[in-house]
């Protein structure tokens, strides 16, 4: 996988932003992409990388099989994103769920994010009292560019202003005066959103990129423009690489078939898909609210034939995505007690009106 220098020389250092990681042990060493060794915990694996505690993505098929196991280790218990955020169990997405407030006309009002998907990313706004940082950080190319990330990834970003030593006025006068997208903490709140009180700059103001899970990426500058757009940037190659129809595949296939037959050692396991391959917005423009398919996988991970149920679909449309299934899906071999063997894996998509 090509990768940008930019994003190539963020992978290969070591921590981007040093703030504090309470709660997580760093005492297991690992490489990263270049054989430097450092020490942090799991955190979770984003797209063709594995992430830890420190910020440090290294490629996953840098790990080696030793190192995927322990890295599977280190996060088999973390919460998988949810698909409406009120179910959500990640840090951030659980403390901030119904504390948070959006600018309508000219007040603050109660957000309802029931029925959002729980976002991937938080673009966190450490504001403060000095009301020239707070409205400078906040209005230079900072709307435009958080306005077109959300276009560009929706539902995988979300923007929330955090204020350290404001007041509920200095809250309100930063919404007025700034006219972002983003929404704002319960000021009165902000003492229940422990982790992102742990992640407070040590200036107390900057922005600050981080997964849902609170493990800190990019930030806090953003004293001048060319900071704000740095950081949305970075923010940007991430995402571009972790978003449904990016080659990414290769590098969990590759994870995974070092774990799975560690997993099921003692036990058995259907094929595992890796990724989804089908667009729920180009179904849903094809009008097509349900797919269901059989997948033949040999004990290789070569898919040897897919089966799919027409489900009103005319005969074209069922060959066309048989085709298509085939080729574009990945998937890691059955497991039967520690030995890849063949099988089958039933696929199964509904897309709501």
């Amino acid at each position: 996988m090509n990768l940008p220098r930019s994003l190539r020389a963020a992978i290969l250092s070591a921590a981007i932003i040093t703030l504090a990681s309470p709660g997580f042990a760093r005492d297991e060493k690992w490489q990263n992409a270049t054989g430097e060794t450092f020490s942090a915990a799991p955190a979770e694996i984003l797209g063709p990388w594995a992430l830890f505690d420190d910020g440090t993505f290294v490629p996953l098929s840098k790990l080696t099989p030793e190192e995927c196991v322990r890295f599977y280790e280190g996060i088999k218990d973390n919460p998988q994103r949810a698909a409406d955020w009120k179910d959500a169990k990640s840090a951030i997405s659980q403390e901030t769920y119904g504390r948070l407030l959006k600018y309508k006309g000219e007040e603050l009002a109660p957000d309802s994010e029931a029925g959002q998907p729980e976002p991937e990313f938080y673009i966190i706004f450490f504001t403060q009292g000095d009301k020239n940082m707070s409205w400078n950080e906040l209005q230079r190319s900072t709307p435009s560019l958080y306005a077109a990330t959300v276009k560009k990834y929706p539902g995988l970003v979300q923007g929330i202003v955090f204020g350290v030593g404001d007041t509920v006025q200095d809250q309100f006068d930063i919404s007025v005066n700034t006219h972002g997208d983003w929404l704002f903490t319960v000021f009165d709140s902000e003492v229940q959103m422990r982790t992102l009180t742990h992640r407070i700059p040590t200036n107390n103001y900057g922005i600050v990129v981080m997964t849902r899970t609170g493990v800190p990426l990019y930030g806090p500058e953003s004293t001048t423009d060319d900071q704000v757009k740095d950081t949305f940037k970075h923010l940007d190659e991430i995402l571009k690489h972790i978003t449904p129809g990016v080659q990414v595949w290769a590098e969990q296939v590759y994870f995974w078939r070092q774990v799975q037959p560690v997993i099921y050692a003692e036990g058995t396991a259907d094929p595992k898909l890796i990724g989804n391959p089908l667009s729920v917005a180009i179904l849903r423009r094809m009008n097509i609210h349900r797919v269901d398919a059989t997948f033949h996988v040999a004990a290789s991970g070569e898919i040897q034939s897919v089966e799919v149920v027409p489900n009103g679909m005319d005969a074209k449309t069922v060959s066309m995505f048989a085709g298509g299934l085939k080729e574009k899906t990945a998937f890691v071999p059955a497991v039967d007690h520690g030995k890849f063997v063949a099988g089958t894996y039933q696929y199964h998509l509904e897309v709501a009106e």
